[in-house]
């Protein structure tokens, strides 16, 4: 026997040792929620930029022209400035992780706007640390280069000198802005943005079903043709009193080979929030 096994055989065991009780009675005081409790949760930070954020959705998809939200990459990747208005489709209806890599996508590609929204979404879920590094790439993103017009070989490039200089501002200073001009007004969603909130969550969800690991939302291959032939048919639907409008049942075709939101002569573009007359 070793030194460990004789002082082991020496140890005395305590038959049925009496262990108290660990619980916490619930306290039998609680106060009730006050109403400046209550208040104070609404005037929180996150509860304000929750807020924010859903202001920010509604007016750009409010606004942003319809043919913003069709220009694909691929029949499942949206161009990023797609990506932005997609994503705060997707924000609306509390779909936040398809949200979040759409922003992440827009704003690498050079949209602020999509930084600034992942600021308020980072923010609103009390992640300091994440929405402050957002807030910082907001004035740091590099937009993409302006393409320039292609002219007549005939005419030159014309050009113009200011006389005064032109303050700069940063695009969060210009995002609070805006902010604070459209957080009291009414923004009425239009057909297009209503079709829109009942498609594209659906969509995404089947495609993270299809594709568990990817993180990027794939939504299938005619989600492209599906948005195009769902505005193109909901700018052309009479619309009701409160901002309903009325719609066709969509079929949209196998392929997809132009876009009816932009390659008809008489479809110009126009806002989300408008159906043109």
């Amino acid at each position: 026997m070793t030194y460990i096994e004789e002082m082991l055989s020496r140890a005395l065991l305590v038959r049925e040792r009496t262990v108290p009780r660990d619980i916490v009675p619930p306290s039998s005081h609680r106060r009730p929620a006050s109403p400046a409790d209550t208040k104070a949760a609404r005037d929180s930070p996150s509860a304000e930029a929750a807020e924010n954020l859903r202001v920010l959705c509604e007016t750009l998809i409010t606004h942003m022209p319809a043919a913003s939200a069709a220009e694909f990459v691929t029949a499942q990747v949206p161009e990023p400035r797609s990506a932005l208005v997609l994503a705060c489709v997707l924000q609306l209806t509390e779909t936040d992780d398809g949200a979040r890599y759409w922003w992440q996508y827009a704003a690498g590609a050079g949209q602020p706007v999509a930084a600034y929204c992942l600021y308020l979404h980072h923010l609103a879920l009390g992640e300091q640390d994440a929405a402050a590094w957002w807030h910082h790439q907001t004035d740091d993103v590099e937009p993409p280069p302006d393409v320039p017009a292609r002219l007549h070989p005939t005419k030159t490039q014309p050009t113009c000198t200011w006389t005064r200089q032109e303050a700069e501002a940063s695009a969060t200073a210009i995002l609070r802005t805006v902010l604070s001009l459209t957080r009291h007004t009414a923004r009425p969603r239009p057909a297009a943005v209503t079709q829109l909130m009942s498609y594209v969550p659906l969509a995404v969800a089947a495609g993270y079903l299809r594709q568990p690991e990817i993180e990027l939302p794939l939504p299938g291959a005619e989600f492209a043709c599906r948005i195009r032939t769902l505005l193109a048919s909901a700018s052309h639907a009479p619309c009701t009193r409160g901002g309903i409008c009325d719609h066709q049942e969509l079929c949209p075709s196998p392929t997809c080979s132009a876009n009816p939101a932009t390659d008809s002569p008489a479809a110009a573009p126009s806002p989300l929030g408008r159906t043109p007359t």
